[in-house]
Parts: C-alpha cells; structure tokens; sequence
C-alpha cells in the first residue's frame, strides 16, 4: 500500500513538474519556430562557377564604370570575393587542374574585385587595372562560348 502510494505521488509530481516548466517557458508570446532551409548544392564543376562568374561580372561591372562608389563594396566587391572563394573550396584540387580555360572567368572575377578596388580608392592605376578585367572579360567569354575548351572530364585525361 505504501508503495502505491509513494509511485503515485512521484507520477503525480512528475506531472505537475512537466506542467509547470511548459508554463515557464510560455511567456504568452508564440514562440517561433527555426526555419528550415536546404543546404546550398555544391558543385564541383568549375563550368557552374563559370558561368555564375560570367553572368555576375556582366549584371556589376556596369557599377565600376560608372563609379558608382556606395554600391560597389556591397553589390561587386563581396560577392565578387565570395564567388571566388567558393569557386576555391569547392572545385576540388584535382577537378581545379581540369578546369581549362574556365579558370579564366575566375580570373576575370578576380580582375573585376580588384578594378573595383582601385576605383572606391581612386588610385592611380585604375586605367590599368580597367584594361586587366577588359582583357580577362573577353578571355572569360572565350571560355564560355567554347565549351569544348572549358572542363575536361578527369577520366579522359590520359586517354
């Protein structure tokens, strides 16, 4: 009987404790709940940085020539570098050697950042650094309009 009693008590208090630590952690506000997003899909391919770079450097560069200095750092600058560095990361090393002339647009990207740069300083070699992205560009269109030039699978290297 006694022992009945004793589990009965520790359930009820059990209970009551579940209860109460609901209710002090319900201030009246809705708590809201974390949004769940799918990771970002990471690729390999340098023809998918390649062709994010090429439709990048062609929506911004507009910005630089202009000298549109408070939207450079925000809208070319940043994500200039960040493409670049997510290119690094993910495209692995051995991938990277394959890349071809797809390494072009990485480094027109690179060009772009560092025009970009000169030009929020108004530094003396801007006309320089503009010719560089100009060339890079064009070399970066090159890769692109022929893909043939661009990744070459690693599996038929050697062939």
């Amino acid at each position: 009987m006694l022992m009945s009693k004793t589990r009965g008590m520790l359930i009820v208090s059990l209970l009551c404790s579940s209860v109460l630590l609901q209710a002090c952690g319900n201030d009246g506000e809705k708590t809201e709940k974390a949004e769940i997003k799918p990771a970002p899909k990471l690729t390999n391919d340098a023809t998918t940085y390649a062709h994010e770079a090429w439709t990048f450097i062609n929506r911004v560069d507009g910005l630089v020539y202009k000298k549109q200095l408070d939207l450079i750092d925000e809208q070319v600058r940043k994500p200039a570098r960040k493409l670049s560095t997510d290119w690094r990361i993910n495209v692995k090393m051995t991938d990277s050697v394959t890349e071809g002339k797809y390494a072009l647009c990485r480094k027109a990207l690179t060009s772009l950042e560092i025009w970009a740069r000169e030009t929020m300083e108004q530094s003396s070699t801007v006309a320089q650094k503009q010719a560089d992205y100009e060339r890079d560009k064009q070399q970066c269109k090159g890769a692109i309009e022929h893909p043939q030039l661009g990744n070459t699978d690693p599996k038929k290297i050697g062939v």
